[in-house]
Parts: C-alpha cells; sequence; structure tokens
C-alpha cells in the first residue's frame, strides 16, 4: 500500500492488482468481472455490497446512484477501521447467516440485502422499484432462470432481522408497496405516481381478453383502460410493429390504451396521470373509450 492522501492509499505492491485510482472498467465487462475477482482475493472474508453487488446481479438503479467508479466492499464487524484505496467504499456490517451469496466466482449480498443496503441512501419510490426487480418473474430465454431472486415474504423477512439501521422505516413502508409484475423500473415509478395522486392502484400485467398473449404493463380492467410506458428498447421497427400489435387487441376489445415515454418519466408522469383521471372519470360514467 501507499499512501496518496490524508486517510487514503492505493495498491502498489502486486503486479497482478491495478490501483483503483485508475480507471475501473465498465460494469459487466470481462475485465470489471477479473477487476473484482483480483479485489476479493486480496481482501479475505468480504464481499461485494450497495449499488456494485446491484451491477453485479444486473438490476437497475437511478443513474445519480449507480456509481459506476466505484467499488463497494462489506466484511463482518463493528469498527470502522479498515484501510481505505482510491475507488475502494468499505463497510463493516452486521450481516446475518445466508444474507451473503456467491454468485459465479464472486462473493457478494444477497438480492434482499442489497434492498437492505440501500435503504439509507435511496428514496421509498426508488427502493420500491428495486423490491420489484428482485420479486418480478423473469424471463428463462433472456435471463438464464426461471425464478425471482426473492419474494415479497424474503425481502421482508430479511429487512424485520435488522432493527436499528438506516432508512429501517422507509424499508419497511416500501417493502409493503412492493408488487410482482413490473419488468421496469419506470414502470414500478408510473405505478407509485398514479397512487400517490390518490387514484387506485392499478394491476399489473392486464390482458385484453382471457388467454391474450399480449399483456399490458398495467391497468384497470374493471374499466378497460391500460396503460403502456414504452421506454428506449421501444425504438426498434421490430419492437414497434409488436407495440402496435399489443395496443390493436387492447382496442378492438374495447380498451382505452394510454401510452407514457421516457418524456413522462422526466416530467415524472404529470401528464399521464392526468389523462388517466379522465380516462376513469369518462369510463366511469359510461361513455366509452377515451381518447388518450
Amino acid at each position: 500500500m501507499r499512501r496518496v492522501g490524508r486517510g487514503l492509499y492505493e495498491w502498489v505492491g502486486s503486479a497482478d492488482i491495478e490501483p483503483l485510482t485508475a480507471p475501473i472498467p465498465d460494469a459487466g465487462s470481462p475485465e470489471w468481472f477479473r477487476l473484482l475477482k483480483t479485489v476479493q482475493e486480496e481482501y479475505r472474508s468480504t464481499w461485494f455490497s450497495h449499488s456494485t453487488a446491484a451491477r453485479i446481479f444486473g438490476l437497475h438503479l437511478p443513474s445519480w446512484a449507480d456509481e459506476p467508479d466505484i467499488v463497494h466492499l462489506s466484511r463482518r464487524g463493528h469498527s470502522t477501521g479498515a484501510e481505505r484505496v482510491a475507488g475502494l467504499v468499505p463497510h463493516m456490517v452486521v450481516a446475518e447467516e445466508g444474507e451473503v451469496v456467491r454468485h459465479g466466482a464472486l462473493w457478494v449480498s444477497r438480492p434482499a440485502r442489497i434492498f437492505f443496503d440501500l435503504m439509507g441512501r435511496l428514496p421509498e419510490r426508488e427502493l420500491v422499484a428495486l423490491g420489484d426487480q428482485l420479486v418480478r418473474s423473469p424471463y428463462p430465454e433472456l435471463e438464464g432462470r426461471d425464478q425471482p431472486w426473492e419474494t415479497r415474504e424474503s425481502l421482508a423477512d430479511l429487512v424485520a432481522a435488522h432493527r436499528k439501521t438506516k432508512g429501517i422505516v422507509k424499508g419497511r413502508r416500501a417493502v409493503e408497496r412492493v408488487r410482482v409484475g413490473a419488468d421496469s423500473r419506470p414502470e414500478t415509478l408510473l405505478r407509485l405516481a398514479i397512487q400517490d395522486t390518490g387514484l387506485p392502484e392499478p394491476m399489473l400485467q392486464v390482458r385484453p381478453t382471457p388467454g391474450s398473449p399480449y399483456p399490458g404493463d398495467l391497468g384497470y380492467p374493471e374499466l378497460k383502460i391500460v396503460i403502456q410506458y414504452d421506454g428506449g428498447t421501444h425504438f426498434s421497427a421490430a419492437q414497434q410493429a409488436r407495440d402496435q400489435r399489443r395496443n390493436h387487441a387492447f382496442e378492438r376489445a374495447g380498451w382505452t390504451v394510454i401510452l407514457a415515454n421516457s418524456e413522462d418519466l422526466r416530467e415524472g408522469f404529470v401528464r399521464v396521470v392526468e389523462r388517466i383521471r379522465l380516462a376513469r372519470e369518462r369510463c366511469l360514467r359510461g361513455l366509452g373509450p377515451f381518447q388518450a
């Protein structure tokens, strides 16, 4: 180790270890995983946590919390005597059995523990969005797994196992709002924006008719209102064609289709929520589909 500033050190003695003062490779790249493996070999009895663990599991955080140039490393303990290395953030934590798991070649916080790790930093809505990612049903052909990372019960159990923790009250509230069925962070934020204005909670993964192959993101089946979030992955011609077929399926079945996009996300879904409110009022008065 070499001191490079007050309380700041970098590695110098091993040819196998790159100082973390150098640019950290892109997350998810082979170079990034090699760096993490090297860090863990140097610091035994540690595991990756917080936003670093979220990246390892492919979880999506808001850009300001993503921290691509920082590596979070935890170990059990009650003091803060760990060395500080540029780019490395050490944490001395209390972790129960089962909260640290092997993921490939790395020891890492279990997904529910990642939620717990980030309770003190993320606002409630973002915690709910993270929780929704943990409990959603994966697409086996795309993700290589057929089970969710956690259930609502397992998430609640882990949070309940720790009492005096920063953000614990907020974390418990967030767990109560976690739902199965959101396929993306924006879909969760849209659902919460709808609820937080006083509108009823929408159902997730609604279908225009029983057995239809075209699920909608969220909506009110009793009023035949569906809300679709079409983000950045919906720009290709093939995806747009699929979206049109989906929308037409709902329209043919007499549903009101309300679309939201990334611009609405940036605005907090204010205009979308107003369109939903107007559509609900029209349907409740028996006036038929609302032209959204």
